[in-house]
Parts: structure tokens; sequence; C-alpha cells
């Protein structure tokens, strides 16, 4: 049995053992290294920057992967308080075709209440709770994932969402005040289009492109307007051709986001200014064989001439009939379509909307928007030329020569009275 001594000794010789091993790879070491050398001099020589190795950029360096690491899972979905279920899988596809990716924003740009990853208090999820395993692997079939959202219900997740539009677009939003759509949504109805409503959440495009999209958004709510308008010869010449760019579609008659409608006071007068923006175009019309004289022809007739009255004299619209009285709103058709208002057939009942006792011999006596030339209609052409160029002459010239005679017979009465009155002075003088 070793003593203390002993064993103090054994433990001194193991820690010289271990110090010699020690030293001998670390000179080892050092005589492998290179020299450095030492240069005096004021100040040190800064050694030449390694040569920069380009590496390709990763595809993780788009901040959206990391969103897309949830959100491109198909089966991801959320649940509102009062358990309504929406899906929160977000196509990449239409993301990168939309123009806030060409925009180059990022998914924070418009979440700014969820930058931090994870979203709440959950702990971090790991990779088995979206992606099944595939032999040891990560397989690419993802699993269904639900978690809570903190809203009552979708609505009030859009509403929130849409303030975020302000952001970037002040000028559009503050086009809305006053418009139809907010005016619903003041009177309590919070399913009131908003921004997200017509141009989308991730998958925002360009505005109408095509043009046929506008029709369509308005469409998902105004579902009949839209089924009166395809079949209207605005909505059958836009849908034969999404680029044509003459075609009105309902922003132009109702405006983009300072939307007006039919219950504005004006709206109804304003519509003959509306239709003349087309209709009164004489290189437009030309192009499509109409004639200006349509527009023209009903300014100057009874009903077109009452509504600029009521309207010169600050009224607010005349009971007159405008352009869609006759010829219809959304469904306008051309006047050769049997179905079209004012076609022959259907004239006594579309003026009978006004003239209740309007015969069917009553809409023979207007004379439609006929433009009157002496090709089409020779002996009206007669009959205005005579107007214009003998009967208003001739009745303004004999009113003229009858006023110039009065006033000279007027005249010469006052001057005979003169002279009388002279002549009568002399007698007087003569007499005394």
């Amino acid at each position: 049995m070793l003593n203390k001594t002993a064993f103090r000794l054994l433990f001194v010789s193991l820690l010289l053992a271990a110090g010699i091993i020690l030293m001998g790879r670390t000179t080892s070491a050092l005589a492998d290294a290179p020299s450095i050398q030492i240069t005096a001099s004021a100040s040190p020589t800064p050694a030449a920057p390694p040569t920069a190795t380009p590496t390709p950029p990763s595809p993780h360096d788009d901040s959206n992967a990391n969103c897309m690491m949830c959100h491109g899972n198909p089966n991801f979905h959320g649940i509102f308080e009062n358990n309504e279920s929406v899906s929160l899988y977000v196509s990449e596809d239409e993301l990168r075709a939309s123009v806030h990716a060409d925009a180059g924003l990022q998914c924070v740009a418009c979440h700014t209440n969820v930058a931090s990853y994870p979203h709440t208090e959950k702990v971090q999820l790991n990779c088995t709770e979206c992606h099944s395993g595939d032999g040891g692997g990560m397989g690419t079939q993802y699993k269904a994932l639900i978690v809570k959202l903190p809203y009552p219900d979708k609505r009030a997740m859009t509403l929130d969402i849409n303030d975020k539009c302000r952001t970037c677009h002040e000028e559009e939003y503050a086009s809305t005040d006053g418009s139809a759509h907010e005016k619903v949504f003041e009177s309590g109805n919070v399913n009131a289009p908003m921004c997200v409503d017509c141009h989308g959440g991730h998958n925002t495009i360009k505005p109408g492109t095509p043009r046929t999209t506008i029709v369509a958004i308005c469409g998902k709510c105004h579902t009949t307007v839209e089924t009166s308008f395809n079949v209207s010869v605005h909505g059958e010449t836009l849908l034969h051709d999404p680029a044509n760019q003459d075609v009105p579609t309902c922003i132009n008659c109702h405006g983009v986001h300072s939307v007006r409608g039919p219950r504005e006071t004006t709206f109804r007068g304003d519509s003959i200014v509306t239709c003349g923006g087309c209709h009164a175009d004489k290189p437009l019309m030309k192009k499509y064989g109409i004639s200006t004289e349509v527009f023209d022809t009903y300014l100057n007739d009874f009903h077109g001439r009452t509504v600029s009255l009521f309207q010169e004299a600050g009224k607010t619209s005349s009971n007159k009939a405008t352009c869609y009285d006759c010829h219809g709103i959304h469904n306008i058709r051309r006047p050769q379509d049997s179905l079209s208002s004012v076609y022959p057939a259907n004239l006594q009942h579309t003026c009978q909307q006004c003239h209740d006792e309007a015969s069917i011999r009553f809409p023979e006596a207007w004379l439609s928007h006929s433009e009157i030339s002496w090709e089409k209609t020779p002996l009206l052409f007669g009959l205005k030329a005579a107007y214009v160029w003998v009967l208003i002459p001739g009745t303004m010239g004999a009113f003229i020569i009858y006023i110039a005679l009065d006033a000279r017979r007027r005249w010469m009465e006052k001057r005979n009275v003169v002279l009388q009155a002279l002549a009568e002075e002399d007698d007087d003088e003569y007499e005394f």
C-alpha cells in the first residue's frame, strides 16, 4: 500500500509527463506554421484582403420565404372567434405576378403587425407539424395546420387589412369620400365594398387588365347589372375585344373610387354629359359609323332643351326624358335590335313611360335622331331651309321695316306739331 509521500510523487510524475507531451505537440505545430516577419516601422502595413469568391444569392434572401414556409401550405387554415374557417394559403405564383411584387414590396409592407415569427406566443413550430415524414427524410406532402385568429370574423380581418392600403394609396383613399360605397358603409353595412374587395389581396393585378375584369369585379355585388351589361351593345363589343379602350365600362359612367349612383339628385341630368363624352366625339363615333347628330338632335329637341334649361337655372333635375330613359341603362342595344327599347315596334311602350295616353301613332310624330339632309329627308330639308332662310329673315325683316316706318311716322308727326306751333307764334306776332 502506497503511503502519502509515494502517492504525491506518482501524481507529480504524471503531471510532468502530460506537460512534456503537450509541449512536444505545441513545438511541432509551431515548426509547421509559416514564419512571421516583423518589420519595424512607424505604422503596420495592412495585409492584402483575400479575394472574394462570389456566391450565388440564396433563395431565402427574400423575406417572403419565411412567410411561405407556413403560408405555402395549401392545408393551412385559420379559425375566427365565431368558428368560421378561412384558408391562409398564399399562392406564390399569384404573389409574384401581382403589382406589389413588381414594386418590390414584401409581405411585411402590408402585414406590419405580424413582422415577428411566430405571430403568437406559441412555441415555434417544428418541421413535422407541417410536413409528413418520407423514409426518414422530409416529404413534400403538407399536413393540415389550423391556427386561431385574433378577429371575431372574416370581415373584421378584411377591414383591418384594408386600412393598410392607405399607407401608399392616400390619394385613392381620399377620393372615396362621399362615394356611394362609403355612404353604404356609413349607414352600418360593413359589407360595403372596400379596397381589397375590388383589387384583391395577394393577387392584386394592374387595374383593367383586361378591361373585362372591371365588369367582373363590379358584378360580384351587382350581379343583375353585370348580366344586363354583357348583352348590351357595349358589353358585347367589350367581350368580343377586351382590349378595346373605346367601349365604356362601369367606371366610365359611375367613376372609379368616387362612385356615383342613380340615387344622387344630379345623376339623371348629368347622364347626358356622360353619354355625350363619347357620342359627341366625332373622331370616335366615325370609327363605328355613328353620327354625332344622334347627340346633337337630342340637345335641340324639346327633351334636351328642357333638361338644359333646368340645369342652367340651378335646379337639380328635370322630369323630361334623358338618354337612358329611352335607350335603357345597362341593357342598351342597337336600334336595329328587335329587343331594343327604341326599336319601332317597341317605341310606343317606351313613350308610354312618360306619356300614358300615347297611341300607336304617337311615336310617328317624333323625328327621332334623324339627320335632316337633302339625301335622307328632302321635304324636311326644304322646309328647314325655307324656315331658316325665308321665314325667319322675312319675318324679322318685316318687323324691322315696320318699326322703321313707324318710327319715321312718329318723327314726322312730332315735327309737324313743332312746325305748326312755330307758325302759330309767328301769326300772333304779326297781328300785334
